[in-house]
Order: C-alpha cells, then sequence, then structure tokens
C-alpha cells in the first residue's frame, strides 16, 4: 500500500489537492482558482473541461512531491454539492457547462413544478398518508418545495431548453452527474459513471431513506433514468485511475458532497454532533445518526455518509451572510478597515451596553424563514462608540447560528452536544468565545481550514484499509484550539430574551 492519501476538492471557486501521510498530516498542497463563469442574469457556470484540467494539474504537482502515483493507496474525493453537467457517454464530450447550484434561470421551471398538479396530489396523499402511519419519508414529501438550489429543477430546465439533447438521453446516450462524477468518468479513462449517496441526495432525484433514485420524480420531472449514475457508498469502491494520467493507477475510494465532507473531517461520528463552516455563509450540520429525522418548520434530512451500507443522516441550517457581511460592514459602509479590525474592536469591550445586531441583510432563514428580512442595528444610545457595534456584529452572527441549533434540538428532540467550526470567519477569537457563552457549550476550533478535503482524506483512507475504523481517525483529530463558556447563566438568558425579542420587533416590518 502506498505511503499518502491524496484528497481533491473542487469548490466554487478554485480546486485543490492535498496530500495525507497517515498521522493526517498535510505534507503537501496545491490550488488552482476556477473561477465561475456569468454569461447572462442568473447563470452561474463552469467549463467541465477547464475544471478537469485544473483538477490534473494540482494532482499531478502535488504527486510529483510524493515521488510518484505509486505512493498513493488511494484517491477521495470532495466537491460542491448539486452543481452538474451532461456528457456524451462515447466521446466524455460536454454537453452542457457545469451549472452551478446558485444559478436562478430554472424559477419558472420551480413555479410551475410546485403548482403541477399531479405532484400537488401527491403531496396530499404524502400528507394524509404521513400522519397516520408517522412515515418520515412520506411526511417529508409532503413538506418539500423545490426550488433553484435542487439539481432535479435546473436539469430540467436545461433539458426542456435543448429539446434535442433530451431525446439523446432517453436513447441512452448522455450521462448525467455532479462534479465528483464527471471527475471520476474521465479519472477512470470514460470507464466509471459514478456518484455516492451524499452527492445523488443533493440532487432531490434520490430517496435518502431507500437509497435509491426516486423513480416516481425522475417520472415527474420527465428525467430519463439511464442518464443517472450508479450510487455507491460514500467510502467506497469508484474505479481506478487510467494509467496515462498519472503513469500508474490510482484506486478511487471516496467521493462526497463538501459539508458532508467537512462534518466527517471533524470526526462528528455521534448523534448530536455539530460543525459550522463559516466562510462567505455559515453551514450548520448536525449529526442526527442512523435514523432520517426531519425539522416540523423546513430542514430536510440530507444522507451524510454511508459506510458499508449503513447510512448516517444531518440536518442542514444555514446563515446566507457571515464573511460577506463583515467585509460590507468595512468595504460597505466603512465601520472598520478590515475584518481584523473590527474584531480589534470588538475586543475592546465585553459588552455591547446594548446594542443588538441583527445580521440578514438578505432575508433570514431557519427558524424563521423571511426573505424581505433586512439587518437592522438596535439600542442605540449617545454613548455607543464603534466597539460596542463591533461586539454587536459578533453577537449576532453568534446568535443566528444559535437560532438554527436551538430550532434543530426543539425539532427533532436530538441534543447538541459539541459544536466544532472552520473557514475564514473562525479565525476570530471573539466570535467563537461569544458562541461559547451564548451557547453554554465548548466549542473547538480546527486547525486545519480545509475540512472537506479532510474529509474526502478520511473516507478515502477508511475505505482501503489505510486507517482502521473511526477511532483511527479520531486519534488523527488534534490541535484544536477550544472555547470554554464563561457568561454568568443571568446574563446569558438575558441576551437570549433580548435577542429573541428584537427579531420579533425586526421581522414584522418586512
Amino acid at each position: 500500500m502506498g505511503k499518502y492519501i491524496l484528497s481533491l476538492d473542487s469548490g466554487g471557486a478554485g480546486i485543490r489537492a492535498l496530500l495525507f501521510d497517515s498521522s493526517g498530516t498535510i505534507v503537501a498542497r496545491e490550488y488552482e482558482k476556477t473561477p465561475a463563469l456569468y454569461p447572462i442574469s442568473g447563470a452561474v457556470e463552469h467549463d467541465p473541461k477547464l475544471l478537469w484540467a485544473a483538477l490534473v494539474r494540482v494532482a499531478e504537482k502535488v504527486i510529483r512531491t510524493c515521488g510518484g502515483a505509486g505512493e498513493i493507496a488511494a484517491i477521495g474525493i470532495s466537491n460542491q454539492r448539486a452543481s452538474f453537467c451532461l456528457w456524451d457517454k462515447q466521446t466524455s464530450e460536454p454537453l452542457s457547462p457545469v451549472i452551478g447550484w446558485a444559478d436562478v434561470r430554472a424559477a419558472d421551471v420551480v413555479d410551475a413544478m410546485n403548482k403541477n398538479r399531479k405532484w400537488r396530489l401527491l403531496q396530499a396523499f404524502a400528507f394524509v398518508a404521513g400522519r397516520i402511519t408517522g412515515n418520515t419519508m412520506l411526511i417529508a414529501t409532503s413538506m418539500l418545495r423545490f426550488t433553484t438550489d435542487h439539481a432535479s429543477t435546473r436539469l430540467k430546465w436545461y433539458l426542456e431548453s435543448h429539446p434535442g439533447l433530451l431525446e439523446r438521453c432517453g436513447q441512452g446516450e448522455v450521462a448525467f452527474g455532479t462534479l465528483d462524477s464527471w471527475f471520476i468518468y474521465n479519472l477512470t479513462g470514460k470507464k466509471e459513471h459514478l456518484t455516492d449517496s451524499t452527492n445523488a441526495a443533493a440532487t432531490s432525484l434520490f430517496n435518502p431513506f431507500d437509497l435509491k433514485w426516486n423513480t416516481i420524480l425522475c417520472k415527474l420531472f420527465k428525467i430519463p433514468r439511464e442518464i443517472l449514475p450508479e450510487v455507491r457508498d460514500t467510502a467506497g469502491d469508484f474505479g481506478i485511475t487510467d494509467p496515462s494520467i498519472f503513469g500508474k493507477p490510482i484506486p478511487i475510494r471516496s467521493a462526497v458532497g463538501d459539508q458532508m465532507a467537512a462534518l466527517f473531517g471533524h470526526c462528528c461520528f455521534e448523534t448530536g454532533e455539530v460543525k459550522i463552516s463559516q466562510g462567505s455563509g455559515a453551514f450548520v450540520d448536525i449529526n442526527v445518526g442512523n435514523k432520517g429525522r426531519l425539522s416540523r418548520r423546513g430542514l430536510f434530512p440530507l444522507v451524510a455518509w454511508t459506510i458499508q451500507g449503513k447510512p448516517t443522516y444531518m440536518l442542514e441550517g444555514y446563515v446566507a451572510t457571515a464573511g460577506t457581511l463583515i467585509d460590507w460592514l468595512g468595504q460597505g459602509i466603512g465601520l472598520s478597515d478590515t475584518p481584523t479590525a473590527l474584531n480589534d474592536f470588538a475586543a475592546q469591550c465585553s459588552d455591547t451596553e446594548g446594542v443588538i445586531f441583527i445580521p440578514t441583510p438578505s432575508g433570514i432563514r431557519f427558524p424563521y424563514f423571511n426573505p424581505r428580512s433586512r439587518a437592522a442595528i438596535l439600542g442605540l444610545s449617545l454613548a455607543t462608540h464603534r466597539r460596542h457595534v463591533a461586539r454587536a456584529v459578533f453577537e449576532g452572527i453568534a446568535l443566528r447560528l444559535l437560532d438554527i441549533l436551538a430550532g434543530i434540538e426543539e425539532d427533532t428532540g436530538v441534543k447538541v452536544k459539541t459544536i466544532k467550526v472552520d473557514g475564514g470567519v473562525s479565525k476570530s477569537d471573539i466570535l467563537l468565545q461569544i458562541l461559547s457563552d451564548l451557547s453554554n457549550l465548548p466549542v473547538n476550533r480546527a486547525p486545519e481550514a480545509d475540512m472537506s478535503a479532510t474529509g474526502a482524506a478520511y473516507f478515502a483512507g477508511l475505505s482501503c484499509g489505510f486507517w482502521k475504523d473511526l477511532e483511527d481517525l479520531r486519534n488523527l483529530s488534534e490541535g484544536y484550539t477550544t472555547f470554554l463558556p464563561g457568561l454568568e447563566e443571568k446574563k446569558r438568558k438575558e441576551k437570549l430574551r433580548k435577542w429573541k425579542r428584537a427579531i420579533r420587533a425586526v421581522l414584522p416590518m418586512n
């Protein structure tokens, strides 16, 4: 067996390759920017060939650092979920651009599908049957509203816009895939058309409970089943690379969606363990165990991973603006010159002196769901200083994260055990201490920023025997910085009470 695991991570702005040794140490890394294309309003695209070429380049660079492909035990792939493309099964020529998850050109299709008579009848049946039987899948179906986030709606829109392509799909000439499938197809020399359960579930065409493509939804969307990839375990066998690419064949032993990979990279293996990835937005993911759970206020069960045929599920909520908001406060209104300066101002005081900042400039999601909500600053007085506002910004972000965690606990009965964090915004000690104080839980910051790549490596290493079991992986999880709660309980409850009152005051205004 080789000495290293190669992790390939494709994000919205670039592709990175990381090389891990058996101690979990990153011994080499490369990165190449792959910015999105915006050809018309509402479009978010990538060139599939450019992404493939960038993936090969960064992989080749790190492979050279370790003495060649023969030193690589396995490859793991992590990718931005729900972005997809279509290609010719014979030639592997792309038949579409990569349609990004944030592309909104399918808005009319979304409206039509949500009003579709057959779909509404199906939901009505699921509503009644779900309440009688308590079946989670039926209840989830009754609650589901399609959005442009779902690959199914964007795929339907694209095929309807290209009727000749739809005909070819029915003839079995076309392959569909999220980015992991596109890379695996090319890495294996056009031999393997595969994906894993996390990426399949992100399309909304996959039944996350039966772990099979949903025949009813495929028919409803008029998507030929023939174009869909075979679904395998997240820690599974995805073929071997063609020897012509890296000089020698390398086993591909994992494929996984980015947020699921980060949850696994943090070793959140137990029910109630949480990771928060804080970049331009903040994704809150909680392990809810081996049975999918619904949030009655709109969070749907996602497959976190499958190992040896057994699924683990998670729920996900997110704050749309975290890092983006902090940048805007500096560049947009001049509150501080840089995020570092904002952090320094916040560190100058231990309390906001009554200032409350509601960080919802682009609407508020779970558990309030008001798309017209806007950011607000409350409690200003003549004694208010910039440092108080700066601290209120971090409190506001922490309180929105706590809204999600408390909402999940209330809706599911799953108790949050631990919080682990990564991403650029998590570099703020002030923010993490506030989050710990207000949640009354330890908050642990990862020593490594690329936790999606870490998770993909862990899955691949587990699959090929590079690491023995989950306990082996836990032993690699070192170097975290821990923030412990220290706020007096009375003050904590008062902060939460004022926050809820402020939210109630602001939402009716929108």
